[in-house]
């Protein structure tokens, strides 16, 4: 008897499975809550085999998080957006425009950026992303609801709107 109930257990399972309805596996579904939203903004890598998309301008208290992840547009590539971040590159390609006033990424207590060291990008055809970035800045002030995000290797981020928590 204890032979059989697992047998019988089996089948009741592999029923409920054949049954489920198709379009629901857990994976199609994390595909498409990466999808859903709409961007706040969007922006072609330098060589077009992704595009990124703002999926969040978070202002908390005096820091704004800025996350962005990228879409493949052409599969089977990789592609470096940055390998490093040079002083230079600090203040020159990575930056958020906050009504007139430029803002750099914050440092951590080692002086190191609060953003991504490089990043690689990797397209696939069945990959809903191929790479994300996140920086954190500080926040402009309340009266300013929209910013616009530099980083290196992908074109400018215009009119993001902030979300206040």
């Amino acid at each position: 008897m204890n032979l059989i109930r697992p047998a019988v257990a089996a089948c009741a399972l592999g029923a409920m499975l054949t049954l489920a309805p198709f379009g629901h596996p857990a994976h199609a579904q994390a595909a498409a809550d990466t999808t859903a939203a709409k961007p706040l903004a969007t922006g072609l890598t330098e060589t077009g085999s992704a595009e990124g998309q703002v999926v969040e301008a978070v202002r908390s208290g005096d820091i704004l998080t800025l996350k962005v992840r990228f879409k493949p547009i052409v599969p089977g590539k990789t592609e470096m957006v940055y390998s490093q971040i040079t002083q230079n590159d600090y203040e020159d390609s990575f930056y958020v425009i906050a009504g007139n006033k430029k803002h750099l990424l914050l440092k951590d207590s080692n002086d190191k950026p609060l953003t991504n060291p490089k990043l690689v990008l990797k397209t696939s055809k069945d990959a809903p992303i191929a790479g994300a970035w996140q920086g954190k800045f500080p926040a402009p002030p309340k009266d300013i609801t929209e910013v616009s995000l530099t980083i290196p290797g992908v074109e400018t981020f215009d009119a993001i709107k902030i979300t206040d928590r």
